[in-house]
């Protein structure tokens, strides 16, 4: 890539009006490359070609449009029943999180922590997210996770295709080592408007509108040469293209939307001045925002990433990533990876020869059907007039036909043979390509086991679907590496974004540690916000780590080691807090189920005291003496 020009805030002449007019023509030249590259690059991906052959599958459209009318076109959609139980077997459990650091001193801050992304896991709905993702990645080989939203601060998560998320020079091994990180959408007007009140005027201009219909017109973009644009197929027109549509409808025209590109780089600019050098967002006084930095002479200008967003073909920002981890705000998913792409495989991909089979052969067995119950006739030329003929149906009751003179009827008419459908037919898709497609899926067919003269038990039902599910439990692993390192970058956004506050309103005292009442108040990091030297609180992050439970996301497993725990909590071998953490329960809930639990054995013991102490005083003092006479 070209070497981007410095923004006008960093540079001496950025307020002359020669300057701004010579950066906004480079940056948009830049732009204008960028994405071209990296359109290239998703265009080249492993399943680009394929996908709009899975989402037919998977819409039970799977016979090729120009087959004849009369053919059969049974369909036993097996591969969008793979796709539910897949997404339920992967996602059907929360995963069990935890924080943790190397020090000693920050175990309360890691708790605290953990229970923000515990409750905004819950808040966010982040598990319908994560379905949504394991989705993406099924059907196109990846999916991604941007995290922290629209604006700086924000939990949320969001799932994206790799028609959203683009890297540029992407590494086989990490999105982390892409040169940078395209991310394209569309928003509506008022989004510019609330996300960028300043910059964002006049950008109505760039909206663009559509018909209530949706027509899939897509118009050459200024950028794509007329050449080019000819040899590109449909589905990369619907890609690079912008939609149009009929503008004659009044009520569109009032719901414009414009393309959003965001552009995460890894910018190598130093600070070539004699002078120290504040980096900063544009439009913020530093008091409002902290991420803002400070840059000797000869350091990077942009240490955690530079950050450029574009309203259609107007520029909207650049400055610094607000975050202070400085990583691209994306996290891939890749359920099948290979060694010799960045992107992954379909699960589709293998499934699909054998769904072709399993159509053609029951389709094939109907066609014959059909051949049988409405056999072919066969006859002279010379037996009957062709007006006779057209109006003769063998299949009729009561038919008539009239024959000419001198016609020998059982030896001059007479139907077809119909072949006979071999055995193997049969046995070839219920002995091999049913098992072999269940087989590959992962899915067990829990429907034979019914119909076996001793049913197992569950535990072996378990154990045997543990066995079959073994490429499940691969993809498992893959989604607890995916959620550790969307954790990284969720502790960060904790530390740097979320106030004593926000805290306390959601998690009452268990959001407060001892940080927030010390150097800045408020805050979990350490140290003095007016300190010209921010790189301890800008790094605190890095002393601690997420964790996701080997395991936690596997439902079967989750339940043995669920009655696990309460048959040793039982036996008096674990405590009732270690049983509650084993079973999940919130900690709060706990807490109040240990002190009702006390209250209830305090109250036994009263009642039982109670029942032993004597009715009366008279009893409790014993025989009175005799009166005195």
């Amino acid at each position: 890539m070209e070497r981007l020009p410095h923004s006008p805030s960093l540079s001496k002449l950025g307020e002359t009006p020669e300057y701004r007019a010579d950066y906004r023509r480079k940056i948009k030249e830049w732009r204008d490359g960028t994405r071209e590259q990296a359109m290239l690059s998703y265009r080249n991906s492993v399943e680009y070609p394929n996908i709009d052959k899975y989402i037919r599958y998977l819409e039970g459209a799977q016979w090729d449009a120009r087959r004849p009318r009369y053919k059969s076109r049974y369909v036993d959609n097996k591969l969008e029943l793979i796709r539910r139980e897949r997404l339920s077997l992967l996602t059907d459990t929360r995963p069990t999180i935890d924080v943790t650091t190397n020090v000693a001193a920050y175990d309360e801050p890691a708790e605290v922590i953990a229970n923000v992304i515990r409750a905004e896991w819950q808040r966010q709905n982040m598990s319908d997210a994560l379905v949504d993702l394991v989705d993406i990645a099924m059907l196109h080989g990846i999916g991604y996770w941007r995290i922290g939203g629209s604006s700086p601060g924000s939990m949320r998560v969001v799932p994206l295709g790799p028609d959203n998320v683009i890297p540029i020079q992407p590494s086989k091994t990490s999105l982390q080592d892409s040169a940078a990180v395209l991310y394209r959408t569309h928003k509506p007007i008022s989004y510019f408007k609330k996300v960028f009140p300043i910059s964002s005027h006049g950008i109505e201009d760039q909206a663009k509108y559509s018909d209530s219909k949706p027509q899939d017109k897509y118009s050459r973009p200024a950028h794509v040469p007329e050449y080019t644009w000819s040899q590109m197929s449909s589905s990369f027109r619907k890609l690079v293209g912008v939609q149009t549509g009929d503008l004659n409808v009044y009520g569109s025209k009032m719901y414009g939307s414009i393309e959003l590109e965001e552009y995460y780089i890894d910018d190598l600019s130093i600070n070539e001045s004699s002078k120290d050098v504040i980096v900063r967002d544009p439009f913020l006084p530093p008091d409002m925002h902290n991420w803002w930095y400070m840059v000797k002479p000869g350091q990077r200008l942009y240490p955690r990433k530079r950050l450029i967003i574009f309203g259609g073909d107007k520029l909207l920002y650049d400055g610094p990533s607000p975050f202070w981890h400085g990583m691209y705000p994306f996290a891939d998913l890749k359920l099948n990876p290979i060694p010799w792409s960045f992107y992954g495989l379909s699960t589709y991909r293998p499934l699909l020869p054998m769904q072709d089979a399993i159509n053609e052969i029951p389709a094939g067995m109907l066609d014959m059907s059909k051949r049988a119950l409405n056999p072919t006739l066969i006859t002279k030329s010379n037996v009957a007039s062709e007006a006779a003929l057209r109006e003769y149906l063998s299949d009729m009751p009561g038919a008539r036909l009239k024959v000419n003179p001198n016609i020998n009827i059982a030896s001059d008419i007479g139907y077809g043979q119909i072949p006979m459908i071999p055995q193997y037919v049969i046995a070839l898709l219920q002995g091999i390509i049913m098992p072999e497609f269940d087989k590959m899926s992962g899915i067990m067919d829990m429907s034979k086991l019914a119909g076996k003269n001793q049913i197992p038990s569950g535990d072996t039902i378990d154990q045997m679907r543990d066995t079959l599910q073994t490429p499940l439990r691969r993809e498992e692993r893959y989604l607890e590496s995916f959620l550790q390192r969307c954790g990284t970058q969720a502790v960060s956004n904790v530390i740097q974004f979320y106030t004593a506050t926000q805290r306390l309103k959601m998690l009452g005292e268990n959001g407060l540690s001892w940080e927030d009442f010390t150097y800045d108040p408020g805050k979990l990091y350490p140290g003095n916000a007016s300190d010209m030297d921010k790189t301890r609180r800008e790094s605190f992050w890095s002393l601690f780590s997420m964790n996701v439970k080997p395991g936690s996301l596997h439902s079967g497993a989750k339940d043995r080691e669920k009655m696990e725990a309460v048959s040793l909590a039982a036996r008096g071998l674990i405590s009732r807090r270690e049983l509650y953490r084993r079973l999940e329960i919130d900690p709060e809930r706990a807490d109040q189920i240990l002190a009702e639990l006390v209250e209830e054995a305090q109250a036994q013991v009263q009642i039982q005291s109670g029942a032993r102490a004597p009715r009366s005083v008279s009893e409790q003092n014993g025989p009175s003496a005799p009166m005195p006479g």
